[in-house]
């Protein structure tokens, strides 16, 4: 399926539209989604629903698609994360005409009289377009699983250790296959997903691998949120409920945070639990032999919130590796001093207020965007700049 030049003309034009009110639209989408389809309650992340984050997230990549109508070759890397999460929370080709039917139910809506056949119809073919590309590249993704259906869906894993590593609390968890099969290797920066049953409804959550692959066991770092609201449901459930022995679901390793290979200067910003993910790709550059090449910046509230620390003090040189308790500003004079403009690579990994304020210091020193690489706990689309306004005030499951 293709796009008229008439079509594409009318998708651009109603793109101010949706970066206006992108929000609202998406999220009469989903309210009217899990009206009429509660089941697909099993795949979406309830808190960033109610925080609206997943709304926003929606709504920007609709909203990019239709700035990018002529080069959708400019969302691949958006569409790629978005694909690997996907493959991770076992979504299927099926439910993409459920999806595309209620996304314009709800722009019909917001629009009202001012939806003419001409708009939804070409609406309804970018969609479609943009769910193909979804479907073959998460094809592609569940192909490299290979041949047995059960390890394209969640999997029985059991604990195998559980351990307080920083205040926060932060524990790390290692898990292993309750049957005993070989585990998928994975990549640094990749992750795993785990599946809780909570008052009737599976909730996912996608958590960073933690230490190269060893071949007998996956291990996550995960935080109990304990001082911000919402308190987050899904891991006061795992950690207060779930013990070593015990089963748990997961899917195979997912996503994509690579190292970028030959840079001559790799800086990570790690905020808080975001060391988790930082902290694999640094010791893979270490069992390179590139740690000079390594520079890091852990941002924490103490020196007890600093898990895996003892770790990095053995992968990084001492005068490369900063733990950073104080103001902001401190932050601010260590980019100064390490950004590179034309040789650093920065991996940023923390809460999307913190990675919006690091992103703000790095612009100040003359990196451009094209090489700073982020992976956020919330849906990175939804903190992206010059995109949706953050403004509406419905939310989808009111």
């Amino acid at each position: 399926m293709s796009l008229s030049d008439e079509q594409k003309q009318i998708i651009k034009s109603t793109a101010p539209l949706l970066k206006e009110n992108g929000k609202e639209i998406t999220s009469i989408f989903y309210k009217r989604l899990f009206e009429n389809h509660p089941e697909l309650l099993n795949y979406f992340n309830q808190t960033n629903q109610k925080t609206g984050t997943q709304p926003l997230a929606l709504a920007n990549i609709v909203y990019f698609a239709a700035e990018n109508i002529d080069h959708l070759d400019r969302l691949e890397v958006q569409l790629d994360i978005i694909a690997h999460k996907h493959r991770a929370i076992t979504v299927q080709p099926y439910h993409y005409p459920i999806v595309g039917k209620y996304m314009l139910q709800a722009i019909k809506e917001f629009l009202g009289d001012k939806a003419t056949t001409d708009i939804l119809d070409a609406w309804s073919n970018a969609y479609t377009i943009i769910a193909n590309c979804l479907i073959q590249r998460e094809k592609q993704l569940y192909d490299l699983l290979g041949d047995q259906p059960d390890d394209k869906d969640f999997l029985p894993f059991t604990i195998v250790s559980k351990e307080k590593t920083a205040e926060g609390p932060i524990y790390s968890i290692g898990i292993r296959r309750s049957d005993g099969k070989p585990l998928l290797a994975y990549q640094p920066g990749q992750y795993i997903t785990l599946r809780l049953k909570i008052n009737g409804i599976f909730h996912n959550r996608h958590y960073g691998l933690v230490r190269p692959f060893n071949h007998k066991t996956y291990r996550i770092a995960i935080r109990q949120i304990v001082d911000c609201e919402p308190k987050g449901m899904f891991t006061d459930e795992f950690l207060t409920k779930y013990h070593v022995g015990d089963t748990v679901w997961a899917s195979l390793p997912a996503g994509s945070f690579p190292i970028i290979e030959n840079a001559k200067h790799h800086l990570f910003i790690a905020g808080g639990v975001g060391i988790s993910v930082i902290s694999t790709l640094v010791e893979s550059l270490y069992n390179q032999g590139k740690s000079d090449r390594v520079t890091l910046i852990h941002c924490v509230s103490s020196d007890a919130h600093a898990a895996y620390f003892q770790r990095m003090k053995i992968c990084v040189p001492k005068q490369q590796l900063h733990l950073v308790t104080q103001a902001r500003q401190v932050l601010k004079q260590i980019l100064q001093v390490n950004v590179r403009p034309n040789e650093t690579e920065v991996y940023l990994c923390g809460s999307p207020q913190f990675m919006k304020t690091v992103e703000n210091y790095l612009e100040e020193c003359h990196l451009t965007s094209d090489h700073i690489h982020m992976n956020s706990f919330r849906p990175l689309l939804s903190s992206m700049k010059n995109a949706v306004q953050d403004q509406a005030t419905t939310k989808s499951l009111q």
